[in-house]
Parts: C-alpha cells; structure tokens; sequence
C-alpha cells in the first residue's frame, strides 16, 4: 500500500481487527526503517509493517508497480490478489476482502497452529549453511546478502553481492542491495548509481525508478510526495527518449 493509503487501511483495520483480520504491510522503499517509521508513525498505524530494502518482492513475485494486496485465508491459501492500483477506497476492493471476511472459514489443515519466531541470527546462520551447501545458488546468496546487510555486515555483504555480479551481471537485485549498503554509509552518490544500473536491467520497473528519484531528489518525496514534480519527470524522460 502507498503512504498517502495508510491512514485509510488503518480505519478499515480497525473496523475488522475482530474479524480474524489481520494486515502486513511491506514498503518497498531503499533508504529502509527509519525512513518507513515515520509514515507509520504520522498514520497511526497500529498493523505490523516491514519493509523490503532490496526490492526482492518484485522478483519473487513479478511485479514492478506499487500498491499491490494478496489476501490470505487462515491456511495460508491466496484468496484475492490485485497487482497494482489497489485501493481500499476502492468499492470493487473493500468488498472483495470483505466478502473473503465473511465466508466461513474452511477446514483446518491440520492440528493447532503454533506461532514461531525466528530471530535475526537465527535466520542468518540458516542463510549462511544454505548459501554453503550450494555456492552455485544465486538466490540463496542474495537471501544471505540482504540479512548481512540488516546485521550491519557490510564488507561481507558487499562480497557477496559482488560475487553474484561476477556470475550474472543483469542481476537488478545485486544492483539494488549494493545501494542499500552504500545509503546506510551515507554515500547517496553511489547509491543512486547502483540503483541507476538496476534500472537499466529493469527499464519498465517503476519502483525502481521511484527509488532512484527519492534518492537524487528526497525533497520532493519525504516528508510528503510530490506527485506533480513525479509527473514533470515521466515528461522529461518521454521528451528526451524522442
């Protein structure tokens, strides 16, 4: 969901929290937590939200447009999924979780559910054994970059997206977690060049493009969008494409 959506997911969660209703919400959003804390912080939002700093959803799942909703049912089936434009002031979407709210809840897959958290190290050492059981798996490499980089890692991290490069030079996601370490050094310059080289992969990828925008031009992104200023550039990059 965008961050001008926030305050209104808010009031449909509360109205439903006691539906068995639950939100996750994901920014895509580069500069990472801090920047995403205030927003959520400003909306009151009281819904768990994370926040993918190298961009990997929309490799995982294909996408390259922002807001996006996957509605899922108490066995972890995919009930409802609207890629782009989703909108809970939008009839035609409020309804359609609404509706899933009030069908009746199918069989359990089986026995209780359990909760289990993993900690971050946890998930690192997993990240670290995958990685060694199959160097070759380029995936399971940059899984472990991008936890090296939220444990502050970064000489290892760089090393390993570096070594994914080495392997496939068009892998925007390389491109995109290199920005994320050089932005938590401070280095916005060469942050900005790496996420200009994820574009250049991706050229039809727009989140990318925003990422590189609210790095080169933050004023016109936090603390508030600038939606004109965003519509002036697609204009510019039209022109000069002619």
């Amino acid at each position: 969901m965008c961050r001008e959506q926030l305050p209104v997911w808010q009031q449909f969660y509360e109205a439903h929290r006691q539906s068995n209703f639950e939100i996750l919400a994901i920014a895509m959003d580069a500069q990472g937590p801090e920047v995403v804390r205030r927003f959520t912080g400003a909306a009151g939002v009281t819904f768990p939200a994370a926040v993918d700093r190298s961009q990997g959803l929309w490799q995982l799942y294909g996408f390259d447009v922002v807001p996006n909703g996957f509605f899922v049912d108490e066995n972890g089936i995919l009930r409802y999924a609207k890629v782009g434009g989703l909108e809970v002031r939008n009839a035609e979407d409020a309804k359609a979780i609404e509706d899933l709210l009030a069908a009746p809840v199918g069989a359990a897959s089986g026995g209780n559910a359990t909760e289990h958290f993993t900690t971050r190290d946890e998930t690192l050492q997993k990240a670290e054994e995958a990685s060694a059981k199959d160097p070759t798996n380029l995936d399971l490499r940059l899984a472990l970059a991008e936890i090296l980089v939220e444990t502050k890692r970064y000489g290892d991290a760089r090393r390993e997206f570096q070594a994914v490069l080495a392997k496939n030079p068009q892998s925007a996601r390389a491109f995109v977690g290199l920005a994320t370490i050089n932005l938590d050094m401070g280095d916005r310059e060469r942050a900005a060049s790496a996420l200009r080289k994820a574009w250049a992969i991706e050229p039809n990828n727009w989140i990318i493009r925003k990422q590189i925008w609210a790095v080169e031009h933050p004023e016109q992104f936090y603390p508030a969008i600038n939606p004109n200023w965003q519509r002036q550039q697609l204009e510019k990059e039209k022109a000069a494409q002619k």
